[in-house]
């Protein structure tokens, strides 16, 4: 089997496949563009520009229908960069399949599979189409996805019925084969099915939730001021189109649009950020959970360690070295892919031994799967003699639950074991059984076996996971190792990575959790640092029961079995280079080269795009302030209208890129893994960020009215430019207090990014050209400043912002404690 050319394929993508550049996706800036048209403040621009054609007053009118380009023009550059980031993050994670094309295995994009390729199936394999069984050896499939059934099916040759077909969005559980593909996309099975939930969007993310609530409660008060400013006016005797202008203008820039905008720029451009550190974002809901992580439960196997096993020590039990090496291969699988298995194979070739030699004549009879209780395998081969010859491998204990032998051959084992782990050595035991006649029940052929011998493997600790385990730990995020392996091998990785376990309760067996109640767990995992020997079936029930107990859990995982714990987990980390398609479709975060250290950048990236979020929120609510206590002052004192729809449309055009790129651009703080983690139920914006957010915004307030007061002498012209100088002078140095964070904003080293000065100086030259410019003057409708007024302006709004004393951080009021 061959499958189908490349020349084929490509013609089939052509003329099937779903990524040819379509119209609409040539058209997506004018998507973006219409759909920004939906914004309050276009719908609001739109409808103020129309009222003052309508009465007559063309330069208003002409002036705020023109200021809807560079309005939308922002809203579409912002949201096309999200996007933007968001297709190149899809590109990145789509998933991948392997077929045969020109005689190879190739990987290729699952959008890229076609009628008529041959899928190449293995364990732990996501089916990308429906298709019919061509090849298969041990294949079964797990099809509750499609049908509920939850046992394995098995899958044959030759029958194009239900024993062999194959229906994308299952998985395969176990064996290996390739399936002919005969539908793809929306006309498989699944794809119906999907169809008809297409419509359906997933709930919201905490994040999301307490972003909405926030900008609903200002919407309100901006919606209650506006008509109370429309009333006013009304009392105060204004006619109907100046009352509804004055209202309609309050509004326009005080619903606070700007907020989700931030929140999904944000949290797409830190996905992308970790997508260029060998990290893909699968839900861009990891973003927002990470920082506020407190346990991560870790493999040990490929993520704390290399994964690159050498065969280092051999220790014969029953027999000599030479059958101890040709029984662990015969209970190899046949060109496998198991890192054991190749460190066995590296090392019989090492030492003379032909790997062929060592099978010829021999035929594979039956295949016995891991067992995940027992942690064993098994080979049954007849040789050319016509004899029967069982070889297993596995857990040393799991093994000897099967094999014959006195108190005295088991103490000898034990001993073995206890001196391999002591080195930190990953033991592997192998058994056989010769000389008898098969029966294809496991159980009675796996009976009665002799146990040949161990062999050691040193697997290295990456490099990088010591400074990561202690970053962890300074951040207040504990550590919990989850190995297959014996409590002794554990205990020595762990003492060279720097896992703290040496306490009361810090090394635990897995075989104790069975016997414990829900609480009892909850109990004896509060101070667990390894737990040694766990089976896959107890990782769920770990992460249950440490999620109950009030922790935030990441969890790694790579196998089928770890799925469900995967998908419970409040942040789910698949390996990329050794997770199978199942483990990956169900975590939220796919580690590129299954490093920890990875995954420590995850949570160092999360905690810093929460940061930005935070400070940029408490920018807009400080920036909100003035503008509706203003629209609501001024009619009180019985001053004419200061800030009019064009003044509040220039000030749009300031507020939109600086708290969406300026904020984005800054750097993290040097102490920020050395906080302990948010608490998962602490507010968006802490109570004292949000007194002072709103203290800030009277202040400006307080001075641009004052200054508007004191110039009316002067002309409403010459005290309205003062005014609006103040609160734009403020707002540019309100930047630069909210980037401080808990320092003095005026120690802070200046930004090197290119964007945060192109925002400010553009924001800054904003304003000296409407002071310089009498055409932009008469456009807004404000008068040339002497220098003392100006002078009084500027000085008024840095004195409105430069009060903020450092040594308040966001959200730390409501943190507990100290790291643990």
């Amino acid at each position: 089997m061959t499958g189908l050319t490349g020349e084929e394929a490509a013609r089939r993508l052509t003329e099937f496949g779903p990524n040819a550049l379509t119209p609409a996706r040539r058209l997506g800036w004018l998507r973006e563009a219409v759909g920004s048209l939906a914004d309050p403040m276009a719908v609001m621009l739109l409808v103020v520009g129309v009222l003052y054609l309508a009465v007559g007053e063309v330069r208003d009118g002409v002036v705020l229908l023109v200021a809807l380009v560079p309005v939308i023009g922002v809203d579409v550059f912002l949201e096309a960069r999200s996007r933007g980031v968001l297709r190149r993050l899809a590109a990145a994670t789509a998933p991948r399949v392997r077929v045969l094309r020109d005689g190879s295995a190739v990987a290729i994009d699952v959008a890229a599979v076609v009628p008529g390729d041959l899928l190449v199936l293995a364990e732990g394999d996501i089916i990308a189409a429906d298709g019919v069984v061509q090849a298969a050896r041990n294949l079964a499939l797990d099809e509750s996805a499609l049908t509920g059934e939850s046992e394995p099916q098995t899958k044959e040759v030759g029958d194009e019925r239900g024993a062999g077909r194959v229906f994308a969005g299952t998985h395969v559980v176990a064996g290996t084969g390739h399936a002919e593909v005969t539908a793809t996309g929306p006309r498989t099975r699944f794809g119906a099915i999907a169809a008809l939930v297409q419509a359906s969007t997933p709930p919201p993310t905490p994040i999301q939730r307490r972003t909405a609530a926030l900008v609903r409660t200002l919407a309100i008060v901006a919606v209650v001021v506006a008509v109370l400013v429309t009333v006013l006016a009304l009392v105060r005797g204004a006619g109907w189109l100046d009352a509804i202008l004055a209202g309609v203008s309050l509004a326009m820039a005080a619903i606070p649009e700007e907020f989700p905008l931030v929140l999904a720029l944000f949290l797409s451009v830190g996905a992308y950020r970790l997508g260029r550190r060998g990290v893909l974002v699968r839900r861009l809901a990891c973003i927002e959970t990470l920082g506020s992580t407190t346990v991560i439960c870790t493999d040990k196997t490929g993520t704390l360690t290399a994964g690159t096993f050498e065969l280092e020590r051999q220790v014969a039990i029953s027999g000599g070295d030479d059958e101890l090496l040709r029984t662990a291969l015969l209970a190899c699988e046949p060109g496998g892919d198991d890192p054991m298995d190749r460190a066995i194979v590296r090392h019989v070739v090492a030492h003379g031994l032909d790997p062929a030699a060592v099978t010829a004549g021999s035929e594979l009879v039956h295949d016995y799967d891991f067992d995940p209780r027992g942690k064993h395998m098994s080979h049954v081969w007849r040789r050319a003699d016509g004899r029967w010859t069982l070889a297993a491998k596995g857990a040393p204990e799991g093994l000897l639950e099967h094999c014959t032998g006195d108190d005295a051959a088991r103490a000898r084992v034990d001993a073995a074991v206890r001196e391999l782990n002591e080195r930190g050595m990953r033991t592997l035991g192998v058994a056989a059984r010769d000389d008898f006649t098969a029966t294809g029940e496991r159980d009675a052929d796996e009976r009665g076996l002799r146990f040949v011998g161990l062999l050691g493997f040193r697997d290295p600790l990456r490099p990088s996971v010591p400074a990561a385990i202690a970053e962890c730990q300074r951040a207040g995020i504990r550590v919990l190792m989850l190995t297959g392996d014996h409590a002794l091998t554990a205990h020595a990785i762990a003492e060279q990575a720097g896992i703290v376990h040496a306490h009361p309760g810090g090394l635990v067996n897995a075989a104790e959790l069975d016997a414990l109640d829900e609480q009892g767990l909850q109990d004896r995992l509060r101070d667990a640092a390894i737990i040694a020997r766990t089976r896959p079936d107890q990782k769920h029930r770990i992460v249950v029961a440490l999620q109950a107990a009030g922790e935030v859990v990441a969890v790694t995982g790579d196998g089928i079995n770890d799925a469900p714990a995967l998908r419970q987990a409040d942040i789910g980390v698949s390996m990329g280079e050794r997770g199978t398609a199942v483990a990956q479709a169900a975590a939220g975060l796919v580690l590129l080269h299954d490093d920890f250290a990875a995954l420590v950048v995850t949570v160092r990236e999360g905690r810093h795009v929460f940061l930005k979020i935070q400070r940029a929120f408490a920018y807009l609510l400080a920036f909100h302030t003035p503008i509706i206590a203003l629209a609501l002052a001024v009619p009180l004192v019985g001053l004419p209208p200061l800030l009019l729809p064009v003044h509040l449309v220039w000030l749009e055009l300031i507020v939109h890129p600086i708290s969406a790129l300026a904020f984005e651009a800054e750097p993290a703080p040097h102490d920020l893994m050395d906080r302990p983690p948010r608490p998962p139920k602490a507010p968006l914006l802490a109570r004292g960020v949000v007194i002072r957010s709103l203290v800030t915004g009277l202040l400006i307030t307080a001075a641009a009215l004052t200054l508007d007061l004191a110039l009316q002498e002067r002309g409403a012209a010459v005290a309205r430019t003062a005014a609006v100088t103040t609160v734009i002078g403020a707002s540019l140095v309100l930047v630069w207090a909210e980037r401080s964070g808990e320092r003095a904003w005026w120690r802070v080293p200046l930004p090197r990014s290119l964007r945060f000065w192109a925002c400010w100086l553009g924001a800054a030259a904003s304003l000296v050209v409407t002071l310089a410019v009498p055409a932009v003057q008469g456009v807004l409708r404000l008068a040339p400043l002497t220098g003392g007024e100006l002078a009084l302006a500027l000085v008024a709004g840095v004195a409105a912002v430069a009060w903020r004393a450092p040594g308040v951080r966001h959200g730390d009021e409501d943190r507990p404690g100290t790291p643990r």
